[in-house]
């Protein structure tokens, strides 16, 4: 657990200097989101172009790491929803916000930086960790589209259907998945020169991911606490535990079934181990369903998150998996 936790601790060390940043206010107010930006739209895309343009078919084709990855955020996400709609008695909007947050992964601004922190210089566990980079679309995508649905159902103006299906196409993301998987497809690969200049602003990805996540985690925290927080929290503790201990275990069993060994399985549960992604609060504010409940599970999530990836780490090297 001590190995686990020193290595795992930078990550969390380079968020928390963003809070603090924050805090101090020495940069401008929107730099957590310019960051971000150059993230989503630059560094992330080219890194992922790298990684997947440098593999054989064989690994991006690895059927039971994606099969594993993308039934357990399935899982998660029907067992959340159903448990809102027909326990909870909410509506399908709130049921959504609250299933797409206990089953959607940070696995780009935490999980990526962790990977390669707990195995440097590794290349099968980073080609594992970029393909678990696309996996949360599995439930993102069926979400976006029954919030748009039901927003347009109540007579809001929702970005009508075609735009959606554009706006998810052409994710940055998925685009750079696209680009990575021709070019290994096709074995071009990457040109020598453009290759190192894609190294050197992938090398960029995960410092500042962590930074915009801590530059943007206090406005978070802000939308969280508004209103009756408090009744909420036992709602919020269950969903942090489904999202921090039930999701790995169920990721272990999953790609454990379907053969997964190894660095692939090491990856595998300590990506469905993380928080969750800040992008479920984007979504839930944008289409009005609990906005506040998401936020706050995502501030909670992401702040104990440190403790219990050291955990699920301390269990990988246990079982010879680290």
């Amino acid at each position: 657990m001590t190995d686990s936790l020193i290595l795992i601790l930078p990550v969390f060390l380079i968020l928390g200097f963003g809070v603090v940043l924050d805090i101090a206010g020495v940069l401008p107010r929107q730099t957590g989101s310019i960051i971000g930006g150059y993230v989503l739209y630059v560094a992330m895309p080219v890194l992922l172009i790298r990684i997947l343009a440098d593999s054989s078919m064989a690994d991006l084709l690895h059927g039971g790491f994606w099969a594993g990855m993308m039934l357990c955020h399935a899982l998660i996400y029907l067992g959340t929803y159903a448990g809102e709609f027909l326990l909870a008695r909410r509506g399908h909007g709130p049921a959504a916000a609250i299933g797409l947050a206990a089953s959607s992964c940070n696995v780009a601004f935490i999980g990526l930086p962790v990977i390669l922190s707990l195995f440097p210089g590794n290349r099968e566990a980073l080609v594992a960790a970029g393909l678990a980079v696309i996996t949360p679309t599995v439930v993102m995508i069926p979400c976006q589209i029954e919030m748009e649905i039901l927003k347009r159902a109540g007579g809001g103006t929702g970005k009508g259907m075609g735009q959606l299906a554009k706006a998810i196409l052409l994710n940055p993301l998925m685009v750079g998945t696209v680009i990575g998987f021709a070019l290994s497809a096709t074995g071009v690969g990457l040109w020598t020169p453009l290759d190192k200049a894609a190294q050197m602003v992938g090398d960029t990805t995960a410092p500042c991911m962590l930074l915009a996540l801590g530059l943007d985690l206090r406005d978070k925290l802000r939308v969280a606490v508004t209103g009756n927080w408090k009744a909420r929290m036992p709602r919020i503790t269950a969903v942090t535990v489904v999202k921090l201990a039930v999701n790995p275990l169920l990721a272990w069993w999953l790609l454990s079934s379907f053969g997964v060994e190894g660095t692939w399985l090491a990856v595998g549960v300590i990506q469905s181990g993380t928080a969750t992604a800040l992008i479920s609060y984007v979504i839930a504010e944008i289409y009005g369903h609990a906005a506040e409940e998401v936020a706050m599970i995502a501030v909670v999530t992401n702040v104990l998150n440190l403790a219990s990836l050291t955990v699920i780490a301390g269990l990988l090297r246990w079982q010879g998996l680290m």
